[in-house]
């Protein structure tokens, strides 16, 4: 679609798929004399910032995006406009309903006009986000060092030995080859980055599972790593690494679910392989256990490490959308075994609210606490649950949470929320270690 107004006026990028809308705020910007570009679908608004963004004329400086109408379609559109060379530093306003004013999982931090709205106010946020974009400072361009530049004369010379060339042209080759070398340029394949302590992990899980994109989410953290793999909405797939705190192993899994004792599990996971082949691999081939239940293993192993991983808040995340699926992953989803992100969020929101209602009274990792035999004996053992009665028979005074968490082969949050009932109602106690005079 055509710009409106003149030439040379400050542009702005209008996407609103409603005509009726997009007329009344068009004819508002022109107005306060800026230059708009309407699209009224993402081919547009990418072909729009295309020619006319920072990676075309330069004459687009802002970003302006309506998600009344339709947030998915605009939603989309944005993470669309974002891969357009230079558009991810423009500034972006969404124009939102009150009845959802945050319509754009991981846009929660873009400046928001809620509809109705006036024009003063309008033109207000739009100043306000242009004036406050960062500026990007020209690169600093220094001429090569001597040694530099009497390296860059011999091997020219070797190379061209019958083209003479002068200082100033041997200055302006190397001078080229310094500022390509220094250019940034993304890991191949990778799609999304950026850090955990700036981004929501729930919202980035989110928007990727609603977008139905097959690829591999990973979270990094010094030398421990989560990596999800994602197809469709789904979780078809956790890998984990350098976790400490829980057991987040396969082998855990393949116990809490009853298809193998611990011992068995412990003694083929010890046990070299000159193949190389993973756990689950290597049990499925020796027939301890079936495909599907393998697959039923792998989405309980998804689904805990998803809750263990949307609690961290440091870290640095990639998304590499991929073609195939991990070859466990295609299995998983041939065997029918299904993890939704929408239900690992759901379990994962369900932990935090109970974290929080437990508040102080949580158990940590590291926590030691003690059986008050005399109350436990007036109930029986039929009062507990089994899971009760496991941590129970754990609390010796020197396991700590982590310790019976690997013993029962449940996970930590798990144990931690037995022992706060067992301790609100009386049955166990924190150990206090004494003081030291």
């Amino acid at each position: 679609m055509a710009a409106t107004s003149p030439s040379g006026a400050p542009g702005i990028l209008y996407f609103d798929p409603n005509p009726t809308t997009a007329k009344l705020a068009t004819a508002g910007l022109q107005l306060a004399g800026y230059r708009v570009f309407n699209a009224a679908t993402q081919d547009q608004a990418i072909a729009l910032c295309t020619k006319h963004g920072p990676g075309g004329d330069g004459s687009i400086v802002a970003l302006l995006l309506d998600t009344a109408t339709a947030p998915a379609v605009s939603g989309a559109t944005l993470r669309a406009l974002v891969q357009v060379p230079g558009a991810a530093e423009l500034p972006g306003i969404l124009l939102v309903s009150r009845a959802n004013p945050t319509p754009i999982p991981g846009a929660e931090g873009l400046p928001a006009l809620k509809r109705p709205f006036t024009i003063p106010a309008l033109h207000k946020i739009l100043r306000e986000a242009i004036d406050s974009a960062p500026r990007l400072a020209p690169p600093q361009r220094t001429g090569p060092s001597d040694e530099l530049r009497q390296r860059m004369q011999l091997l020219l010379g070797q190379t061209l030995p019958r083209v003479e060339l002068d200082a100033a042209a041997i200055d302006r080759i190397t001078s080229a080859i310094i500022n390509e070398a220094s250019l940034p340029t993304p890991t191949a394949g990778v799609a999304i980055s950026g850090d955990v302590r700036s981004l929501r992990l729930e919202s980035v899980l989110q928007m990727l599972g609603s977008d139905g994109v097959r690829g591999v989410l990973t979270v990094e953290h010094d030398d421990r790593y989560v990596r999800l793999h994602l197809d469709q909405g789904f979780i078809r797939l956790a890998e984990v690494r350098g976790v400490q705190e829980e057991d987040l192993r396969l082998g855990r899994f393949i116990v809490e679910d009853g298809f193998l004792p611990p011992e068995v599990v412990e003694a083929i996971a010890a046990a070299p392989d000159p193949r190389g082949r993973v756990l689950g691999q290597r049990l499925v081939d020796g027939g301890q256990l079936q495909a599907g239940e393998l697959a039923q293993v792998l989405v309980h192993q998804a689904r805990e490490v998803t809750c263990h991983l949307l609690r961290w808040s440091e870290g640095r995340l990639t998304f590499a959308p991929t073609t195939n699926l991990h070859p466990l992953a295609a299995a998983v989803a041939e065997a029918k075994a299904e993890l939704r992100v929408n239900e690992a969020l759901l379990d994962s929101l369900r932990r935090m609210h109970e974290q929080a209602e437990m508040g102080p009274h949580m158990a940590g990792v590291d926590d030691v606490y003690l059986r008050v035999d005399a109350e436990v004996a007036k109930l029986g053992r039929q009062a507990f649950t089994r899971e009760e009665l496991g941590v129970l028979e754990l609390l010796n005074g020197r396991n700590n949470v982590k310790e019976i968490a690997r013993k029962t082969r449940a996970g930590t949050f798990a144990v931690a929320t037995v022992l706060y009932r067992l301790t609100r109602g009386g049955l166990t106690r924190r150990r206090i270690e004494p003081l030291q005079t």
